[in-house]
């Protein structure tokens, strides 16, 4: 029979194994594991195995930190949180993603408010998995960075210039983002680094007045208002005599600015025809709050402050020129 010290060697020898087993690791190109200790984090593995330290443990279970952002999913159009790191096993995807932070507010150097959309391409850095360890909200901690590099660089430039130079702006917003990493693993800068490589971004912006009448969105970061009501909706679709029309007096600094840009381009005679249209809109809102009164007003172009009064002027001359003479029968 086998002896008691036989038996003792055999029950060691299968906990040994056991717990090789168990700090056994494996890692690829795509993944890998952090660990850590009473001390925090230790390390990112890479290659393959045995964790010898007793103390050392993979980080996972409900009380590893969360590592997740925003991305958009295909089959519905909405946005979604995605982990990178698997509770379970501990695992930390390495692939490159997509980010894809809810609409943000953004404001152009001359002033015109804008609805801003990113798109980033990243993937987390194994060589600085320390900061993703301590970041304490990752996924917020990047769409703030993403928002802040996009502002920067649309602040730079006036709303005409967006569009022309919409590769200018994503190219130099990548630099300021890898900037941003590089810079943060320094002792002694402003703020840490997320442990991200930054592959690549695009955006698209909306004027924050089509975005709100568009109905998108109620508020965007408290900026852009309210979206119209079924009441200012269904006014602005039937069109009817209590539908509000915006003259040229009610037009904020930026509309102007914009109409600004639309004559810079024109030639002159668009320019006559948008002047007026404008023309034509103000002498129509301005009989329209007259005749809101319910009272019959007649009153002359000088006296409505249209002095130039250059479509009446025509219409009359025409009607008042003296009909050609009939042909004289032969």
């Amino acid at each position: 029979m086998m002896g008691i010290a036989q038996i003792v060697g055999w029950v060691l020898l299968a906990l040994a194994l056991a717990y090789f087993v168990w700090k056994f690791y494996q890692t690829r190109v795509d993944f890998t594991y952090m660990t850590h200790n009473d001390q925090g984090f230790k390390r990112a593995l890479k290659g393959r195995g045995f964790l010898i330290d007793p103390e050392e443990f993979i980080v996972r279970g409900p009380n590893a930190p969360k590592i997740e952002f925003v991305a958009l999913d295909p089959a519905t159009g909405q946005r979604k949180l995605v982990p990178l790191l698997n509770q379970k096993t501990g695992a930390i995807n390495l692939r490159p993603q997509f980010c894809v932070p809810l609409p943000f507010p953004g404001i152009t150097a001359d002033d015109h408010p804008v609805v801003l959309e990113a798109r980033v391409q990243f993937s987390l850095n194994r060589d600085k998995m320390y900061f993703v360890y301590n970041v304490q909200d990752f996924g917020l901690a990047l769409e703030t960075r993403i928002q802040s590099a996009v502002r920067a660089e649309v602040g730079k430039r006036e709303d005409q210039q967006l569009r022309a130079n919409l590769g200018d702006i994503e190219e130099a917003a990548t630099k300021r983002l890898r900037q941003a990493e590089d810079d943060g693993d320094e002792e002694h800068e402003m703020g840490i680094a997320l442990g991200v490589k930054f592959h690549g971004i695009s955006f698209t912006y909306t004027s924050a007045e089509e975005y709100a009448r568009s109905g998108a969105a109620a508020t965007v970061g408290g900026v852009v208002g309210a979206a119209p009501g079924p009441a200012g909706a269904e006014g602005a679709q039937a069109g009817g005599r209590g539908a509000y029309r915006p003259g040229a007096l009610s037009l904020t600094p930026q509309q102007l600015d914009k109409l600004a840009d639309q004559f810079r381009t024109q030639t002159p005679q668009s320019t006559a025809a948008l002047l007026a249209i404008l023309e034509m809109q103000t002498r129509q809102n301005i009989a329209e709050a007259l005749a809101g009164t319910g009272q019959l007003i007649v009153v002359t172009p000088q006296e409505l402050g249209l002095a130039g009064a250059t479509v009446q002027g025509q219409v009359l001359s025409r009607h008042s020129e003296p009909a050609p003479a009939p042909a004289p029968r032969a």
